[in-house]
């Protein structure tokens, strides 16, 4: 028996109806996509009138647009293009239009309606996005990780739209009789068979490359055209990069054809760029070619650049190496003059066709002075720490509201906007509500019982070899998303769906935690975490937060360290930041305690040896601080150390000892003036 979308049974005759459509919408679609894109396939040949109308092969996707495109009629039903970009955060994009480097940002800006958008921890890509597409939060929706477990094997996969426990918006849409088209958006392999087309995940280059495409389309029909599409706008040369980089031509052929993966900066850019040029090219040509009432297009680029570039990005930071500066200084304006070039091209549309454009982010981005200086923005302990929790939501086009100030809006809010612009209800299980503020005349249907009636459907997928899953696993790890443990495999959990990593168990504890305020709910999941792999880091340390949020300290530290055994790593950062949240809140005492444990454990580390030397000498203790900090003297060449000391034999009136530790001070780095000036009080001081 034929079924519509929303698993009801179609009238009889109805379904080979749509069966013949179908065939002949894919064979259309089939043949558009190559030739739109310029895929030299057989046929007749072109005359000299269609080769000068069709965009030359040689120029980039976000360089030229079409010069004349099929528009949507007037009159109907208002379209919706939305955006979605990685990362994408107001600090960057105010300066950067400030600077004239993105013009249709600051013209989309300016005349439409912008938003702080707040988001939640835990700031993970496949888990905000899937909360943005579904309405929902993580523990509604099941998507929670990078990966999710093969039920039968137990290995490690990438994480697919198989884990996702509900709809989404375009699965509502689609059943309610619009036209869809979804491009790119995390965790939508396999393609969802929907009243339009969909481009799963999986034709991305930047974690994705070498990745079968079976399965990433529907109709399936599509899969060669997209394949020709990575073929063509996947593959990026050195006169392409250079543009980004102040690196000799030679080199950056000679790492473009070495075959390095995202732990190079030079192969990174280039996988980046080939991404967003093969999302940009599919997403258009397909919007052109079907002129849907729902786009969702997503772009992961405006992410990835920042883990990559953002510390050798201007204003220089105090820890970023000048070399670095020079080399890779521009890549991240550059790049962004591109995102900038095709959401031109969206804004045309849009403005062609009476359509509403939505742009968005999942979390911002650290670009400024809160920049962590010395935490690494590509590794997997790090990485976190440069996603600032309020994001971007903008609005423009038919119906939009311009406001002079910036608004506030909720991650949670997005897919309730969605659905009422296309005059659809949100769920009862959707939390948020939609942007009215955003727009002159949004009609806001009540909440309904949805997504329970709905069935997603998906075209059949090619498995991953297991040397293909470890690709996509060294590309995580490569981009700080995964620890070494969490690429180990696991028993397999049976059933069929995909299980859930201990990586996702972690996830749902820190959203429980410090989203929903559900602490027991919280505990449960770290510890099923930790059941999944004892040796876990992560949920150990998060255990160690939640017991001291409820104030038992003993059962707090004691998790901690147990982390820190486990991390194999430098555990300063953990033990400083843990003794100052201990000093803010007034338990000097504690903090005390705590940084003695921590010297005993790990008796050569300078920084926590010289939190603790601060904190005995903030404590009129400056003998006891010399006694703790002094051994480091002959060693360190942090110029911190020396000057750290020099103040407590200040203290002391050890003056000898003040000129010297200053003059070595100044011997690692002339360059500090104040040092200078107390070191030459210090010598014609009586």
């Amino acid at each position: 028996m034929a079924l519509t979308p929303a698993g009801r049974p179609l009238p009889p005759g109805e379904g080979e109806k749509r069966a013949a459509m179908l065939q002949a919408m894919r064979r259309i679609l089939f043949g558009v996509l190559l030739g739109t894109v310029g895929i030299a396939c057989g046929g007749p040949e072109k005359t000299s009138a269609e080769r000068a109308a069709t965009p030359s092969a040689s120029r980039a996707v976000e360089a030229e647009d079409v010069a004349s495109r099929t528009r949507r009629e007037a009159g109907g039903r208002r379209p919706v293009l939305w955006l979605g970009l990685d990362g994408l955060d107001f600090e960057l994009l105010d300066r950067l239009a400030g600077e004239g480097k993105m013009p249709n940002w600051k013209r989309l800006s300016s005349e439409g309606f912008t938003a702080r958008l707040k988001s939640f921890a835990p700031l993970i890509s496949p888990i905000l996005w899937t909360t943005a597409a579904t309405g929902v939060s993580p523990d509604v929706h099941r998507v929670l990780d990078f990966q999710e477990v093969d039920p039968k094997t137990g290995r490690k996969v990438p994480i697919s739209g198989l884990s996702r426990a509900v709809p989404a918006v375009w699965n509502s849409a689609s059943a309610a009789g619009r036209k869809v088209g979804v491009v790119g958006w995390w965790a939508t392999h396999p393609a969802e068979e929907v009243n339009g087309f969909f481009v799963s995940d999986h034709a991305s280059p930047i974690l994705f490359e070498k990745l079968p495409l079976g399965g990433t389309a529907f109709p399936p029909a599509l899969e060669p055209g997209i394949a020709q599409v990575v073929a063509r706008d996947g593959r990026v040369t050195a006169a392409d990069l250079a543009p980004y980089l102040d690196v000799p031509a030679g080199e950056i052929e000679t790492v473009l054809a070495s075959g390095a993966g995202m732990e190079n900066p030079i192969a990174a850019l280039g996988r980046i760029l080939a991404a967003t040029r093969v999302g940009q090219r599919t997403a258009r040509e397909l919007y052109d070619r079907n002129l849907p009432d729902l786009l969702a297009f997503y772009t992961e680029g405006t992410d990835e650049v920042g883990h990559i570039f953002a510390a050798s990005t201007p204003p220089k930071l105090a820890c970023a190496r000048a070399e670095d500066l020079a080399r890779y200084g521009r890549a991240v304006a550059t790049y962004y003059g591109a995102i900038d070039a095709m959401l031109g091209q969206w804004m045309r549309r849009a403005q062609e066709d009476g359509a509403v454009l939505l742009v968005h982010s999942d979390h911002g981005f650290k670009w400024g002075e809160d920049r962590p200086c010395k935490l690494e923005s590509g590794n997997w302990t790090t990485a976190a720490f440069w996603h600032r929790p309020e994001g971007v939501f903008a609005a423009w086009g038919a119906g939009v509201k311009p406001s002079p100030e910036r608004g506030a809006a909720s991650l949670f809010d997005v897919a309730p906007t969605v659905l009422a612009l296309l005059d659809l209800p949100a769920d009862q299980k959707m939390p948020g509500k939609p942007i009215t503020a955003a727009f002159a005349d949004l009609p806001v249907k009540g909440k309904a019982d949805v997504l329970a009636v709905l069935t997603v459907r998906r075209v059949p997928a090619q498995e991953l070899s297991s040397e293909q899953t470890s690709e996509y696993t060294k590309k995580l790890l490569a981009l700080g998303y995964l620890s070494p443990s969490e690429a180990k495999p696991l028993a397999p959990t049976g059933g069929d769906r995909p299980g859930l990593t201990e990586g996702a168990w972690n996830n749902l504890g820190v959203y429980f935690r410090e989203t929903a305020k559900d602490l027991p709910a919280a505990k449960q999941a770290f510890e099923k975490a930790l059941a999944l792999s004892p040796g876990y880091y992560s949920p150990m340390f998060n255990l160690a937060v939640l017991a001291r949020a409820q104030g038992d300290t003993k059962t707090a530290e004691e998790w901690l360290f147990r982390s820190l055994a486990a991390l194999h790593a430098d555990p300063e950062t953990a033990v400083v930041s843990w003794s100052h949240e201990y000093q803010k809140e007034g338990k000097t005492a504690a903090a005390r305690a705590l940084l003695e444990r921590a010297s005993r454990v790990y008796p050569d580390n300078e920084e926590i040896a010289r939190d603790l030397a601060l904190l005995r000498y903030r404590a009129h203790d400056c003998r006891g601080a010399v006694t703790m900090f002094s051994r480091f003297e002959a060693t360190t060449r942090d110029p911190r150390t020396l000057n750290d000391l020099a103040l407590f034999e200040t203290c002391l009136v050890h003056r000898e000892a003040v000129i010297r530790l200053l003059e070595r001070s100044l011997s690692l780095d002339p360059n500090q003036p104040e040092v200078a000036r107390t070191l030459s009080n210090v010598k014609n001081a009586r």
